[in-house]
């Protein structure tokens, strides 16, 4: 069936187990309607990914629905942003009490890069235990 601009409508499950299932399984669809630049859009990521447009989109979906309510935060730019915060602020503190050496600068970024991860999980943990009491309410 095609629609009224030419292109098959795409169709994806509509709850999947999270393990592996054939194409024989799958016995829901959902149709959605799109512009042609979205199609477009879409049809590439899929090309580009060397997908069909319905497993791109059926895994996009997925992808999204199992991560729902998960933490979004990017830990790893998220870490490198404290290392730069921790970088500029010791710098900051060395410069004031005069000239940096090329060792001293080798010592603040060996610094930063140790401890980036852990600090990076240190906000990310406390950010939890703000949010918990909040979403036990709704």
């Amino acid at each position: 069936m095609t629609s009224a601009n030419g292109k098959t409508p795409v169709a994806a499950p509509s709850a999947a187990p999270a393990v592996p299932t054939s194409e024989s399984n799958r016995t829901k669809s959902i149709a959605t309607r799109l512009t042609d630049a979205e199609f477009a859009e879409i049809e590439s990521a899929a090309f580009s990914a060397g997908k069909k447009v319905a497993e791109w989109l059926r895994e996009a979906a997925l992808a999204q629905a199992r991560t729902a309510g998960e933490e979004k935060t990017d830990t790893v730019m998220l870490a490198e942003l404290l290392a730069l915060r921790s970088m500029v602020v010791n710098l900051f503190a060395v410069a004031s009490k005069g000239p940096l050496s090329d060792e001293t600068l080798r010592k603040i970024a060996a610094y930063a890069d140790a401890i980036k991860d852990q600090k990076a999980e240190e906000l990310l943990a406390r950010k939890r235990r703000q949010m918990a009491p909040e979403s036990g309410e709704k």
